[in-house]
């Protein structure tokens, strides 16, 4: 993409970058084209054609690259040429479905970044797009019961569901032989021994733990409501056991507030759980 740029036009760039708002340019000068047709787009463009069509294509790009997957993806830059030009957005707005990264999936996301410093000078050379510094991104996530199932074997829930597993064993009388399971796991996963299910119903989660052919460990079944702390932890909140042959519901008083961290950069507002849904809104930190 930035090879393709002509040295005339390079010059050109660099001279908006640098001048007044009396830089000149020669009006007439062709523009390479560029596919910026399929969602992005810039907000505020004064004279040069050049953001409107190689920024959103490298954007969009960047952002491909950092995801699995990722369809229907629409966004919008917000700022000045002069701003833009020098790596600095003030705004961006993006939406997607089908959306995969690091291994969590999501259905719908909708976000606004603020504040992103790219090395737009390097990009124009031909380097990768780099982030220069950390931003805030807004927004809302929702998820499906098969999305959270397909995010049971991503690191950032493969961990939380280990050390909730570990706090349970301790927790209960007979756990001995899940404690043994655990303490064999060096790379904090449960994943060779169990299967993992998700259930979400109204305001609870159901985590089913099916055992794998040939494993001892014992078959788990809990119900629990979430709900968030300082920010960065999700609580468990009335969590009960649920018995194999559909029986009684046995409370778990010591797991009542077991918290799952998130991480420092992430600030939840809202954890919504309905029947095949789940909806969380908050901030997170991106961090170069």
């Amino acid at each position: 993409m930035a090879k393709d740029l002509s040295v005339e036009l390079r010059d050109d760039i660099e001279a908006l970058a640098r001048g007044g708002e009396n830089a000149v340019v020669e009006p007439n000068r062709a523009i390479p084209s560029t596919d910026s047709t399929d969602g992005g787009q810039a907000s505020n463009p004064q004279g040069s054609r050049w953001i409107s069509r190689l920024l959103p294509a490298a954007v969009r790009f960047w952002l491909q690259s950092q995801a699995e997957q990722i369809e229907n993806l629409v966004f919008e830059i917000q700022g000045r040429d002069r701003e833009i030009l020098r790596g600095h957005l003030p705004g961006v707005t993006l939406s997607a479905e089908k959306a995969i990264y690091q291994g969590m999936h999501l259905s719908q996301l909708a976000v606004e970044a603020k504040e992103i410093r790219i090395n737009l000078g390097q990009v124009l050379r031909g380097k990768p797009l780099k982030l220069l510094a950390p931003f805030p991104v807004t927004g809302r996530v929702c998820l499906t019961t098969a999305d959270l199932n397909a995010s049971l074997n991503a690191d950032l829930l493969g961990t939380g569901l280990y050390d909730f597993l570990t706090q349970f064993a301790a927790a209960q009388a007979d756990g001995a032989a899940l404690q043994a399971v655990l303490a064999a796991c060096p790379d904090k996963t449960v994943q060779p021994h169990y299967d993992a299910q998700a259930i979400l119903g109204s305001g609870v989660i159901t985590l089913q733990l099916t055992p794998k052919p040939g494993q001892t460990v014992p078959a788990i079944a809990i119900e629990t409501g979430l709900e968030i702390e300082a920010g960065r932890y999700l609580r468990l909140r009335d969590p009960h056991w649920l018995a194999a042959t559909g029986g009684d519901r046995q409370a778990l008083p010591d797991l009542h507030g077991f918290a799952i961290d998130l991480g420092p950069e992430v600030t939840l507002t809202a954890c919504t759980v309905e029947p095949d849904r789940m909806v969380l809104a908050g901030q997170v930190q991106v961090l170069p």
